[in-house]
């Protein structure tokens, strides 16, 4: 943990390394306003009102820079799906929402034309960008797979842009503590900070390798597994992640080696004409890593697996949304058990278990496998 100096001349540069001068900066700040749940709030809600169109344009290495609308991640359509009365539950993370449930989360109703929307593509590209996934059934053709995983790629990239982004701000709201909890703000934040640098810097990696092929209108380096249920799943979702373990808890990279560059394996969850789909997505140079994941989801029977993803969702996605009805009728104990997982994994204090999508026993719901291929 850092220290702070016993005597700092007002001048002098603030122990906190901002690059501010003491005085304008943690000088007496133990005795400033403490920072408000809502405050934090406000804060998140401004920053996600910004944004700009991630879509790489006409030239690879740019984007397109445009003013974003709000995208959906998962496609309104879909959610209409699993919505009643034209919503559905997501679980809420607001500050407001953790002081009142003492940091416990909790499932909240979200209209579907809220739900899933970030501000990473403009009106053109939003539009023209997704048609073969939009307005043609899904086939799981490696085209409609690609389009998942660019999309999902694009919501993780600014989801973490906004993190890396905010880390100064977030350093800010120690004010009104302690000195001692002042350092340990601040030492969490340079963390923090530090993490998702790292993050960001295989992320920008990542994406110059989807926005070539999107440039190229080529996704045959687009690999994929995709299972397919006979009806609309429950829970939809899309996201990005650096895959850690599998489902038997094999370890698959060491998330802690900073030196090197981290694979990444984009997941979606959808509504399809025929029922549902799920579809792990990876760039070929990242088979090494991301084939095993998938191939350990294959061997799960077609009784098992439907589980499995329902344990994977729930351990490695926030942008998920749940039906109602299902939410509301699962029996106390499992939507304890899901909202434990989700709770656990959302920790940066409990270090995540190499174990932790092997079968707990959480059986919670009733899709039957249509099929599997691989892409």
């Amino acid at each position: 943990m850092m220290e702070k100096p016993m005597k700092l001349g007002r001048n002098e540069p603030c122990w906190c390394g901002s690059g501010k001068k003491y005085k304008k900066c943690h000088l007496d700040r133990e005795t400033q306003p403490p920072a408000r749940s809502w405050e934090v709030d406000a804060y998140i809600r401004a920053r996600n009102k910004g944004g700009q169109c991630l879509h790489v344009g006409a030239t690879v290495g740019t984007i397109c820079g445009k003013a974003a609308i709000g995208s959906h991640t998962v496609s309104r359509s879909m959610l209409k799906r699993i919505a009643r009365n034209g919503h559905v539950y997501r679980h809420s993370a607001t500050m407001q929402d953790l002081v009142k449930t003492d940091g416990q989360l909790t499932s909240k109703l979200i209209g579907v034309n809220d739900a899933s929307t970030l501000r990473i593509f403009c009106e053109t590209h939003d539009s023209d960008t997704f048609v073969p996934l939009e307005q043609a059934p899904f086939a799981g053709s490696q085209e409609q797979c690609f389009l998942l995983a660019y999309r999902a790629l694009c919501h993780e990239y600014f989801k973490k842009a906004q993190v890396s982004e905010s880390v100064p701000d977030m350093k800010g709201f120690d004010r009104g503590k302690p000195v001692v909890q002042q350092l340990q703000i601040q030492a969490t934040m340079d963390a923090l900070g530090g993490s998702y640098d790292v993050s960001m810097r295989d992320m920008n990696a990542h994406k110059e390798q989807y926005d070539a092929m999107l440039a190229a209108h080529d996704s045959s380096e687009i690999r994929a597994y995709v299972v397919t249920f006979e009806n609309t799943p429950d829970i939809l979702c899309a996201g990005a992640l650096y895959p850690e373990c599998d489902f038997a808890g094999r370890v698959l990279q060491n998330l802690a080696n900073l030196s090197e560059k981290m694979e990444l394996m984009t997941f979606s969850l959808i509504a399809t004409d025929s029922g549902g789909a799920f579809v792990f997505a990876w760039h070929t140079s990242g088979d090494a890593v991301c084939r095993p994941l998938a191939a350990s989801l294959d061997a799960y029977s077609d009784d098992e697996l439907p589980h499995a993803v329902v344990r994977f969702i729930f351990e490695f996605c926030e942008n998920h949304y749940m039906n109602p009805d299902w939410w509301d009728n699962a029996d106390q104990k499992t939507r304890e058990a899901l909202t434990a997982r989700l709770q656990l994994s959302a920790s940066s204090w409990e270090p995540r278990s190499a174990s932790c999508l092997v079968d707990d026993g959480v059986h919670t719901v009733s899709w039957k496998v249509a099929g599997r291929a691989w892409i």
